[in-house]
């Protein structure tokens, strides 16, 4: 009744997997930071996962220096506290990366890592990744991704708060790398009703890559099971080892029996035709179907709002100056209002100011042009 029938479009490599086509879902276990700052709390995670049946684990590798300009406030989610020192918080020593890899590896899974900026990508390459995700907020920092495609590894993107052309966008700046994209709705926890997986099959009509579900919802198994029902290739879910300690991707996280609950039920649908049939055709699912997105979805307003990147300056520099690299970041935007976007990053290295900038201001074209009277 309600089957969209995703097609099974050509595999990509990732690691073993291939992930894709007629092949089972890659089933992604997105820890965040809910190792809180402890490497045996990570490992355990991947444990966790290993013992429920997970394809891959996910680490955040994040920079407070290249996340907010300092400062900056998101009130409804973190009251009056400083943005940059939210992400200190969540931030990893670098070696982690490499050992994490190795850990996870040797639990017969594959490693992945997200981060926001050139900072945390180059930590995630240079400590070795399987897999890069580039998460919703960063896919419009164009020179982010052609970055990351040079890497020539497999690319993961998130679409949550983004416009069906900045999905495009996005992957054409990825080139030719194996890539595929998950369909997301930025809101945490983001409710059932708010879930759209009709979004699903427009991406797949759209786009030739594999598309899956990135799932902020907090139950276990309704959304990934209508999900992979509905043909998702990849499913990502965060999980925690317990939802109710304190820290910022903890509360819409799954626990471990829930977490072995998704698997399980991912794995029933994909192989029991009956009961594939009976999960899309359950009228209980109807709400989780929604619209096809065709711009932010009302549930992403607030977090779009805050998330916006712009480039920012990071000295106090004089008219006159020349615009080097290292003058200049790309932030989200927190309670300032970002001017000048991301992609014209390579633009604007090498130009000369026209006036006298402050250190964080928000960029922009007034800057650099000379306006003619």
């Amino acid at each position: 009744m309600y089957g969209m029938n995703l097609m099974t479009k050509k595999p990509i490599a990732i690691g073993s997997y291939s992930v894709g086509g007629t092949n089972e879902c890659f089933i992604i276990a997105e820890m965040g930071s809910n190792h809180d700052g402890k490497i045996s709390r990570a490992k355990n995670l991947i444990d966790i996962a290993g013992e429920a049946g997970c394809s891959a684990v996910k680490i955040q590798v994040v920079f407070s220096a290249e996340c907010y300009p300092p400062n900056t406030k998101y009130p409804a989610h973190y009251g009056d506290e400083d943005l940059a020192e939210v992400i200190r918080r969540k931030e990893i020593p670098n070696e982690w990366v490499g050992e994490l890899r190795q850990y996870t590896n040797d639990h017969g899974m594959l490693f992945g890592a997200s981060t926001d900026g050139f900072i945390g990508l180059e930590v995630m390459l240079k400590g070795g990744v399987d897999f890069i995700k580039i998460p919703s907020f960063a896919i419009s920092n164009i020179p982010l991704l052609l970055r990351a495609a040079s890497a020539q590894l497999p690319v993961i993107i998130g679409t949550g708060v983004h416009t069906v052309g900045q999905v495009e966008e996005a992957l054409m700046a990825l080139g030719s790398v194996p890539k595929a994209l998950l369909h997301c709705v930025s809101a945490y926890p983001a409710s059932l009703e708010g879930l759209n997986l009709v979004n699903m099959k427009f991406y797949d009509d759209a786009f030739s890559v594999p598309v899956g579900f990135s799932d902020h919802s907090v139950h276990p198994t309704i959304a990934p099971g209508l999900a992979v029902a509905l043909g998702a290739k990849l499913l990502e879910k965060h999980y925690t080892y317990d939802r109710t300690v304190e820290g910022p991707d903890h509360f819409f996280a799954i626990e471990p029996k829930e977490l072995h609950s998704m698997v399980k039920e991912v794995r029933k649908v994909e192989n029991d035709p009956e009961y594939r049939n009976q999960v899309i055709n359950n009228q209980k699912n109807v709400s989780l179907y929604g619209n096809v997105r065709r711009g932010i979805y009302k549930d992403e307003t607030s977090i779009h709002e805050r998330t916006r990147l712009g480039l920012y300056f990071l000295h106090d520099l004089s008219a006159g100056s020349i615009l080097h690299s290292s003058d200049l970041r790309v932030f989200r935007c927190g309670n300032t209002e970002p001017k000048l976007h991301p992609r014209y990053l390579n633009v604007v290295i090498g130009a000369r100011l026209v006036h006298d900038v402050s250190k964080y201001q928000p960029v922009s074209w007034e800057h650099i042009i000379e306006k003619q009277q």
